[in-house]
Protein backbone atom coordinates (compact mmCIF):
# COMPACT_ATOMS: atom_id res chain seq x y z
CA UNK A 1 0.00 0.00 0.00
CA UNK A 2 1.77 3.28 -1.01
CA UNK A 3 1.96 5.82 1.85
CA UNK A 4 0.91 8.50 -0.35
CA UNK A 5 -2.29 7.25 -1.26
CA UNK A 6 -3.10 5.91 2.35
CA UNK A 7 -6.39 7.36 3.76
CA UNK A 8 -8.26 7.37 7.16
CA UNK A 9 -10.54 4.39 5.95
CA UNK A 10 -7.54 2.53 5.91
CA UNK A 11 -6.60 3.46 9.41
CA UNK A 12 -9.73 2.88 10.59
CA UNK A 13 -9.64 -0.86 9.06
CA UNK A 14 -6.15 -1.55 10.24
CA UNK A 15 -6.90 -0.19 14.02
CA UNK A 16 -10.27 -1.96 13.88
CA UNK A 17 -12.56 1.03 14.85
CA UNK A 18 -14.96 3.48 12.97
CA UNK A 19 -13.96 6.16 10.73
CA UNK A 20 -15.60 8.44 13.02
CA UNK A 21 -13.12 6.92 16.19
CA UNK A 22 -9.89 7.85 13.89
CA UNK A 23 -11.79 11.53 12.95
CA UNK A 24 -11.95 12.37 16.94
CA UNK A 25 -7.96 11.02 17.50
CA UNK A 26 -7.14 13.39 14.69
CA UNK A 27 -8.38 16.53 16.07
CA UNK A 28 -7.85 15.91 19.34
CA UNK A 29 -11.15 15.75 20.23
CA UNK A 30 -11.96 16.22 24.18
CA UNK A 31 -15.69 16.25 24.43
CA UNK A 32 -16.00 12.31 22.91
CA UNK A 33 -15.07 9.80 25.55
CA UNK A 34 -12.17 7.58 23.82
CA UNK A 35 -10.48 5.07 26.03
CA UNK A 36 -6.67 5.31 26.17
CA UNK A 37 -5.69 2.08 24.76
CA UNK A 38 -7.88 2.90 21.98
CA UNK A 39 -6.60 6.69 21.12
CA UNK A 40 -3.01 4.61 21.48
CA UNK A 41 -3.88 2.10 18.94
CA UNK A 42 -5.09 4.45 16.61
CA UNK A 43 -2.17 6.73 16.79
CA UNK A 44 0.58 3.79 16.49
CA UNK A 45 -1.68 2.89 12.93
CA UNK A 46 -1.42 6.53 12.18
CA UNK A 47 2.26 6.36 12.75
CA UNK A 48 2.87 2.62 10.88
CA UNK A 49 0.63 3.40 7.36
CA UNK A 50 2.47 6.75 7.61
CA UNK A 51 -0.94 8.53 6.97
CA UNK A 52 0.51 12.19 7.87
CA UNK A 53 -1.94 14.87 6.28
CA UNK A 54 -1.58 17.71 8.76
CA UNK A 55 -4.59 17.06 11.18
CA UNK A 56 -2.94 13.64 11.77
CA UNK A 57 0.51 15.02 12.09
CA UNK A 58 -1.75 17.23 15.13
CA UNK A 59 -2.67 14.40 16.24
CA UNK A 60 0.88 12.82 16.78
CA UNK A 61 2.10 16.29 18.66
CA UNK A 62 -0.56 16.64 20.44
CA UNK A 63 -0.14 13.14 22.44
CA UNK A 64 2.93 14.82 23.78
CA UNK A 65 1.30 16.93 27.06
CA UNK A 66 2.69 20.40 26.77
CA UNK A 67 3.67 22.43 29.66
CA UNK A 68 1.75 25.40 30.97
CA UNK A 69 2.88 27.96 33.05
CA UNK A 70 0.55 29.52 35.52
CA UNK A 71 1.40 33.27 36.96
CA UNK A 72 -0.63 34.32 39.49
CA UNK A 73 -0.03 37.28 41.30
CA UNK A 74 0.66 36.86 45.38
CA UNK A 75 -2.54 37.90 47.78
CA UNK A 76 -3.28 41.05 49.53
CA UNK A 77 -5.90 39.82 51.73
CA UNK A 78 -7.53 36.92 52.69
CA UNK A 79 -10.46 37.26 50.10
CA UNK A 80 -7.96 37.41 47.32
CA UNK A 81 -5.87 34.59 48.60
CA UNK A 82 -9.10 32.02 49.22
CA UNK A 83 -10.28 33.37 44.78
CA UNK A 84 -6.74 32.31 44.03
CA UNK A 85 -7.55 28.78 45.32
CA UNK A 86 -10.66 28.79 43.77
CA UNK A 87 -9.11 29.57 40.23
CA UNK A 88 -6.55 27.36 40.77
CA UNK A 89 -8.71 24.81 41.14
CA UNK A 90 -10.46 25.51 37.85
CA UNK A 91 -7.61 25.76 35.70
CA UNK A 92 -5.96 22.64 37.21
CA UNK A 93 -9.09 20.74 36.08
CA UNK A 94 -9.36 22.79 32.91
CA UNK A 95 -5.64 21.98 31.91
CA UNK A 96 -6.18 18.36 32.89
CA UNK A 97 -9.14 17.83 30.26
CA UNK A 98 -7.19 18.74 28.01
CA UNK A 99 -3.78 17.26 28.12
CA UNK A 100 -1.73 20.05 29.47
CA UNK A 101 0.68 19.67 32.38
CA UNK A 102 0.69 23.15 34.50
CA UNK A 103 3.55 24.66 36.25
CA UNK A 104 2.41 27.22 38.98
CA UNK A 105 4.63 30.69 39.15
CA UNK A 106 5.07 33.05 41.23
CA UNK A 107 7.03 36.25 42.41
CA UNK A 108 10.00 34.77 42.55
CA UNK A 109 9.97 32.97 39.30
CA UNK A 110 10.21 36.43 37.35
CA UNK A 111 13.37 35.70 35.92
CA UNK A 112 13.30 32.55 33.47
CA UNK A 113 10.82 29.68 32.76
CA UNK A 114 11.87 28.73 28.79
CA UNK A 115 10.85 25.57 29.69
CA UNK A 116 7.27 25.82 29.57
CA UNK A 117 5.23 25.88 26.66
CA UNK A 118 3.30 29.20 27.25
CA UNK A 119 2.86 31.00 30.02
CA UNK A 120 -0.77 31.98 31.26
CA UNK A 121 -0.93 35.58 33.36
CA UNK A 122 -4.21 35.38 35.79
CA UNK A 123 -5.23 38.76 36.90
CA UNK A 124 -1.72 40.27 36.49
CA UNK A 125 -0.56 43.89 36.81
CA UNK A 126 0.72 44.95 33.57
CA UNK A 127 4.21 45.82 34.64
CA UNK A 128 4.53 42.28 35.96
CA UNK A 129 3.36 41.12 32.35
CA UNK A 130 5.98 42.84 30.51
CA UNK A 131 8.53 41.64 33.26
CA UNK A 132 7.51 38.02 32.49
CA UNK A 133 7.61 38.64 28.48
CA UNK A 134 11.27 40.37 28.60
CA UNK A 135 12.65 38.00 30.65
CA UNK A 136 10.94 34.50 28.79
CA UNK A 137 10.84 33.71 25.03
CA UNK A 138 7.85 31.69 24.93
CA UNK A 139 4.20 32.93 24.55
CA UNK A 140 2.29 34.85 27.13
CA UNK A 141 -1.34 35.30 27.18
CA UNK A 142 -3.48 37.59 29.40
CA UNK A 143 -6.24 36.29 31.29
CA UNK A 144 -8.74 38.47 33.32
CA UNK A 145 -6.04 41.35 32.79
CA UNK A 146 -5.48 43.65 30.12
CA UNK A 147 -1.92 44.64 28.49
CA UNK A 148 -3.08 46.32 25.04
CA UNK A 149 -0.64 44.79 23.16
CA UNK A 150 -1.92 43.11 19.83
CA UNK A 151 1.20 41.05 20.30
CA UNK A 152 -0.63 39.10 23.08
CA UNK A 153 -3.97 37.68 23.18
CA UNK A 154 -6.03 39.19 26.38
CA UNK A 155 -9.37 37.28 27.59
CA UNK A 156 -10.98 39.31 30.29
CA UNK A 157 -15.38 39.30 31.11
CA UNK A 158 -17.27 41.37 29.13
CA UNK A 159 -19.15 44.37 31.55
CA UNK A 160 -21.83 43.98 28.51
CA UNK A 161 -22.57 40.90 29.54
CA UNK A 162 -22.49 41.43 33.41
CA UNK A 163 -25.03 43.75 32.98
CA UNK A 164 -27.48 42.06 30.28
CA UNK A 165 -27.17 39.24 32.66
CA UNK A 166 -28.21 41.14 35.30
CA UNK A 167 -30.99 43.17 33.69
CA UNK A 168 -32.34 39.33 32.57
CA UNK A 169 -32.39 38.11 36.45
CA UNK A 170 -33.88 41.11 38.16
CA UNK A 171 -36.38 42.57 35.79
CA UNK A 172 -37.19 46.23 36.84
CA UNK A 173 -35.05 45.90 39.95
CA UNK A 174 -31.75 47.59 40.98
CA UNK A 175 -28.75 45.58 41.13
CA UNK A 176 -25.03 46.31 41.93
CA UNK A 177 -22.27 44.23 40.34
CA UNK A 178 -19.56 42.65 43.28
CA UNK A 179 -16.03 42.15 42.84
CA UNK A 180 -12.64 41.76 44.12
CA UNK A 181 -9.69 44.10 43.66
CA UNK A 182 -6.84 43.64 40.77
CA UNK A 183 -3.63 44.78 40.67
CA UNK A 184 -4.40 45.35 36.52
CA UNK A 185 -5.28 48.84 37.11
CA UNK A 186 -6.18 49.26 33.61
CA UNK A 187 -8.39 46.23 34.16
CA UNK A 188 -10.30 48.04 36.94
CA UNK A 189 -10.57 51.24 35.45
CA UNK A 190 -12.51 49.78 32.35
CA UNK A 191 -15.08 48.17 34.66
CA UNK A 192 -15.05 51.39 36.47
CA UNK A 193 -15.99 52.89 33.15
CA UNK A 194 -18.66 50.58 31.88
CA UNK A 195 -20.21 49.85 35.06
CA UNK A 196 -21.11 52.68 37.12
CA UNK A 197 -22.88 50.70 39.77
CA UNK A 198 -19.46 48.56 40.09
CA UNK A 199 -19.07 47.74 43.78
CA UNK A 200 -15.29 46.30 44.79
CA UNK A 201 -14.86 44.39 47.74
CA UNK A 202 -11.43 44.44 49.47
CA UNK A 203 -12.08 43.15 53.05
CA UNK A 204 -14.69 41.20 55.00
CA UNK A 205 -15.68 44.79 56.58
CA UNK A 206 -16.88 45.67 52.97
CA UNK A 207 -19.85 42.84 52.61
CA UNK A 208 -22.25 44.34 55.26
CA UNK A 209 -22.86 47.14 53.14
CA UNK A 210 -24.17 44.97 50.41
CA UNK A 211 -26.52 42.67 52.57
CA UNK A 212 -29.96 43.36 51.60
CA UNK A 213 -29.39 44.21 48.08
CA UNK A 214 -29.22 42.19 44.76
CA UNK A 215 -25.91 41.59 42.97
CA UNK A 216 -23.93 39.98 40.50
CA UNK A 217 -20.75 38.58 41.33
CA UNK A 218 -18.21 37.43 39.35
CA UNK A 219 -15.59 35.68 42.26
CA UNK A 220 -16.63 32.69 43.77
CA UNK A 221 -15.61 33.85 47.24
CA UNK A 222 -18.05 36.43 47.19
CA UNK A 223 -20.83 34.46 45.89
CA UNK A 224 -20.57 32.11 48.54
CA UNK A 225 -19.98 34.51 51.39
CA UNK A 226 -22.83 37.11 49.95
CA UNK A 227 -25.61 34.12 48.99
CA UNK A 228 -27.17 33.88 52.48
CA UNK A 229 -27.39 37.81 53.28
CA UNK A 230 -28.31 39.71 49.59
CA UNK A 231 -31.94 40.13 48.32
CA UNK A 232 -30.92 37.86 44.99
CA UNK A 233 -27.60 37.25 43.67
CA UNK A 234 -26.28 36.28 40.55
CA UNK A 235 -23.43 34.60 40.21
CA UNK A 236 -21.43 34.60 36.67
CA UNK A 237 -18.26 33.14 37.10
CA UNK A 238 -15.14 34.69 36.02
CA UNK A 239 -13.34 31.67 34.50
CA UNK A 240 -16.80 30.52 32.99
CA UNK A 241 -16.62 27.72 30.27
CA UNK A 242 -16.96 30.35 27.38
CA UNK A 243 -13.90 31.97 28.65
CA UNK A 244 -11.91 28.60 28.97
CA UNK A 245 -12.83 27.69 25.73
CA UNK A 246 -11.36 30.74 24.09
CA UNK A 247 -8.17 30.13 26.44
CA UNK A 248 -7.87 26.83 24.68
CA UNK A 249 -8.37 29.01 21.42
CA UNK A 250 -5.66 31.04 22.23
CA UNK A 251 -3.10 28.57 23.46
CA UNK A 252 -3.92 26.21 20.79
CA UNK A 253 -3.15 28.95 18.66
CA UNK A 254 0.46 30.24 20.34
CA UNK A 255 1.68 26.31 20.22
CA UNK A 256 1.15 25.84 16.90
CA UNK A 257 1.91 29.38 15.83
CA UNK A 258 -1.13 30.15 13.71
CA UNK A 259 -3.10 33.52 14.02
CA UNK A 260 -6.12 34.26 15.17
CA UNK A 261 -7.88 37.78 13.95
CA UNK A 262 -9.07 38.66 17.66
CA UNK A 263 -6.42 39.44 20.29
CA UNK A 264 -8.65 41.28 22.46
CA UNK A 265 -10.98 39.03 24.06
CA UNK A 266 -14.16 40.07 25.47
CA UNK A 267 -16.30 36.91 27.10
Amino acid sequence: MARNNITIKDVAREAGVSIATVSYVVNNRTDVRISEPTRKKVLQVINLLGYTPNQAAKALVSNRKSLIAVYLPSGTSPLGNAEDLSVLKVLSNFFHRNRFEILLLNDEDLCKCDHADAIICYNTAKDTFFRLGDNNFVPLIALDCMVDDPLFYQINTDPATLLSSGREHFGSEDFTVVMLPSSNEDKMAFYRNFLPSLTIVSSYEDLPALYGKNVVVVDSVLSQLLAPHCNGLLYHPSLSDTKLDYLKECIDATLERTPIEQHDLLV
